[in-house]
């Protein structure tokens, strides 16, 4: 089967494969018509299913299927059933075929058929199972303002994707990127954000979480309320206590060493200083995490030395309407580098060198 360049972008956007240059060229495509974005998003929500699909196993008799197709070509007959090989409450689904038309090769159209029944009744299993799930995604330099069923607000930061669902028990999301939570306070109904290995669980409150993949981390920040942050499989195991995050608290997850820990404190207000086009660095922020915020965020390449990526800043904001030259030497001085300007690529090196 052929895939279309815009079908193995997608694909490797979802599988945390796509580089930047094919990310822009994806985006790109997916802002050229509202067609395009509607594709986008239905392949994201059936990537989004595959993660939550029912625990029971569907299985169709395909055996007793072909049986009845066979007796009921032979003999004329015009009503066809697909029945489940698991016991279920719903009613067996039911085709209606035009009359009987005997053909040469009627094996092979009876084997089409029993695919088809067995694929429709798959359908109406999983329609009828699995619960409704909304995804919604932006592109570069672009973000979006999101409310959920349940009335709880989510600031979509840009190269983003997030998907939804509510299973009657749980309000869950699956986000890839960065986004801003203000749920809506329900007891009986947790908030659970997926990111990756990371697992985060609120009832009612307002934070921040920074995911995208290509920076092999994830960064929780509370700015009202309280936050449960820990590892999915601990979560799924209970192997361990969640880490308790109050306002002002963050923890970062790390994807190399597989480690999460509380981090330095922000200041409330700047959360979620991405919605107001600012990037706020705090005391000690390293500079291997400051260097991806900031390409993001002017839309720029830098390269760093690797001896000085564990060098700490001193503290920084940056605005949109900063140029990134007067950004980079700020940063550069922090931590006593040298700036460059190679082509398009902006590199920062050790000062001695």
């Amino acid at each position: 089967m052929e895939h279309t360049l815009q079908e193995d972008l997608i694909g490797k956007y979802l599988s945390g494969g796509l580089n930047a240059g094919e990310e822009g060229e994806l985006m790109a495509w997916v802002e050229a018509s509202a067609q395009n974005r509607e594709v986008f998003e239905e392949m994201v929500q059936l990537w989004s299913l595959s993660e939550t699909s029912p625990e029971t196993e569907f299985l169709v008799n395909l055996p007793k299927a072909w049986a009845a197709l066979d007796s009921r070509i032979d003999l004329g007959e015009t009503t066809l059933v697909a029945e489940p090989a698991v016991s279920t409450a719903k009613p067996a689904l039911q085709v209606h075929p035009q009359a009987k038309v005997r053909s040469l090769n009627w094996a092979w159209s009876a084997a089409a058929a029993v695919a088809l029944l067995a694929v429709a009744a798959w359908w109406v299993f999983m329609r009828d199972t699995t619960p409704e799930t909304l995804a919604f995604s932006t592109p570069d330099n672009q973000s979006r303002s999101i409310t959920l069923p349940d009335q709880s607000q989510i600031k979509l930061n840009e190269n983003s994707t997030l998907s939804y669902t509510y299973d009657g028990e749980t309000r869950k999301v699956v986000l890839s990127g960065e986004a801003f939570f203000d749920v809506e306070k329900d007891p009986k109904h947790p908030f659970v954000i997926e990111t990756g290995e990371v697992q985060t669980r609120v009832v009612g409150t307002s934070f921040n979480i920074r995911a995208y993949p290509d920076e092999a981390k994830v960064k929780v920040s509370v700015k009202t309320g309280r936050v449960e942050v820990q590892k999915r499989k601990e979560a799924l195991q209970k192997e361990a206590l969640p880490l308790v995050l109050s306002p002002g608290n963050s923890a970062i997850y790390e994807s190399d060493s597989e480690t999460l820990e509380k981090a330095q404190d922000v200041a409330t207000e700047d959360v979620d200083s991405w919605q107001q086009g600012t990037i706020v660095f705090p005391f000690g922020t390293a500079l291997a995490e400051v260097i991806p915020a900031v390409e993001k965020f002017y839309n720029v390449q830098i390269n760093a030395d690797e001896a000085i990526l564990d060098k700490t800043m001193a503290g920084a904001r940056f605005s949109r309407s900063m140029k990134i030259q007067d950004a980079l030497n700020i940063i550069t001085e922090s931590v006593s580098g040298k700036l460059t300007v190679e082509g398009d690529v902006f590199v920062i090196s050790r000062g001695d060198q």
